[in-house]
């Protein structure tokens, strides 16, 4: 089964934000926020692109009863191909800075911390969307502010060994 990159994912989602941002942005004012409609979205539309890559949404890759928001290359057996992923969205109506840092945090220390052994070695990624190229970003996260007008994305990767 092909495999997707860290990079190959970050620029589909680069693209895909800039193809619907507006969508987006109409969307993450709704009740209960956008991050499940922004999983939904990412990972049909990452199939309808190739329809070989295994993509998983919700997989019990944590300790205790946590889900990943995606679980890429799921089924290969070496694990620093699998890529887990962790999203974070913010409501423009609801921009609580610190509030916002510290559920991003949460994802973090959700990924360095609490894989079953079984993920040890895959790949992490932590993105972050939000409506204010002006928010501050956590510590070592990287950011991109041109994908649709105030719409901006910090990420940042990593890998846990043991």
């Amino acid at each position: 089964m092909p495999s997707i990159t860290v990079p190959q994912f970050r620029d589909f989602v680069f693209a895909w934000m800039r193809e619907n941002g507006a969508r987006a942005q109409r969307v993450q004012l709704l009740d209960w926020g956008w991050e499940w409609w922004l999983q939904a979205e990412l990972a049909g539309n990452l199939r309808a692109y190739d329809s070989t890559l295994d993509v998983r949404r919700e997989q019990f890759v944590f300790d205790g009863k946590q889900r990943s928001d995606l679980l890429l290359n799921g089924s290969s057996t070496v694990p620093g191909e699998r890529i887990i992923v962790e999203l974070k969205t913010l409501r423009a109506t609801e921009y609580v800075k610190p509030a916002f840092l510290k559920e991003i945090a949460v994802d973090v220390d959700k990924l360095q911390n609490h894989l079953k052994t079984t993920h040890m070695g895959a790949q992490l990624l932590s993105m972050a969307f939000y409506f204010d190229a002006n928010a501050p970003i956590p510590p070592g996260f990287q950011r991109r502010e041109d994908l649709h007008r105030d719409l901006a994305v910090c990420w940042r990767e990593m890998v846990v060994l043991d």
